[in-house]
């Protein structure tokens, strides 16, 4: 999926290492820089691809994606907010498929930062009646960083959706979880797990207790692929397995197999803006030459 949006057909050119482009009717910003390349969704301020020079790709994208303009897009990292799950309509919040304004950008010998801005306005009042700016900031290179950034007077509840690429399930391990979680699907509290799982099939799991960095050791692809979360109050882990996969139009019956969602979240524990006071939530990514 990486290779269609670098071929995309330049609209307009940013910078040397920065254009935009038109996927459907989704508009998207490529980076193709000599650290890393990149795209990042207008539409929910959602980055697609990392992917390191020298490489594999870091996340995952689907190729069913209709991309088509208020649609989520599966894959990459979704910014899920003001709310997490189905609590209200649409599913994860408005912020995922509302479009996202460009504030500004910057390339370094490193790589490509994006800062992207939502703010308040009709739509979002008639689904939440609370004044906010959001603002997200991507940095793209060796490494990779999400940070989200909420002003206002309110709380919410948010994750960075990410959707890692893997050789495949069963094979990956994740760690650094802490030792209680919320099984959703059992609608159970589970203490004293271990710090770690690997994925087999539908899982669904709030970590509350994570530690700072979660790792996930992928057997086939060789890597590991460190996530050091800022500001969370929890890690869920997600993968919908292979019954609920076959009920998704944008998902192939293989899929499932190819990724596992490690979310940086504040599900448990709301975040809260106050005037003067934002409130934050981050991650960053990078991948380790040996699993």
């Amino acid at each position: 999926m990486n290779d269609t949006l670098f071929a995309l057909p330049v609209i307009d050119r940013l910078s040397p290492s920065l254009t935009r482009r038109l996927i459907g009717e989704v508009p998207v910003l490529v980076v193709d820089h000599p650290r890393v390349r990149g795209a990042v969704s207008l539409q929910g301020g959602q980055l697609l691809a990392w992917q390191p020079a020298g490489g594999a790709p870091g996340l995952w994208l689907g190729e069913r994606n209709a991309w088509t303009a208020g649609t989520a897009i599966r894959g990459g990292v979704p910014l899920c907010w003001p709310w997490f799950g189905t609590v209200a309509k649409p599913s994860h919040g408005f912020a995922r498929v509302l479009d996202w304004d460009l504030v500004s950008h910057e390339t370094t010998e490193a790589g490509v930062v994006l800062v992207l801005r939502l703010e308040a306005s009709d739509v979002t009042r008639a689904l939440w009646p609370h004044e906010f700016t959001l603002t997200t900031r991507i940095s793209l290179g060796a490494t990779c960083a999400i940070d989200i950034e909420t002003t206002g007077e309110h709380q919410s509840t948010a994750a960075l959706h990410t959707y890692l690429a893997i050789g495949s399930l069963g094979g990956a391990t994740v760690s650094g979880l802490g030792e209680h979680y919320r099984d959703n699907l059992l609608a159970v509290d589970v203490h004293d797990a271990g710090g770690e799982v690997t994925p087999t099939g539908h899982i669904e799991r709030v970590y509350t207790a994570p530690e700072a960095v979660s790792v996930v050791r992928d057997k086939e692809l060789g890597r590991a692929v460190r996530l050091a979360h800022r500001e969370a109050s929890d890690v869920v882990v997600w993968n919908p397995g292979a019954e609920l996969a076959a009920g998704m139009a944008d998902l192939t019956d293989e899929d499932h197999l190819r990724f596992v969602c490690v979310e940086t979240g504040r599900v448990n524990t709301a975040l809260e803006s106050a005037p003067g006071r934002p409130a934050r939530l981050g991650v960053t990514l990078s991948v380790l030459p040996e699993a």
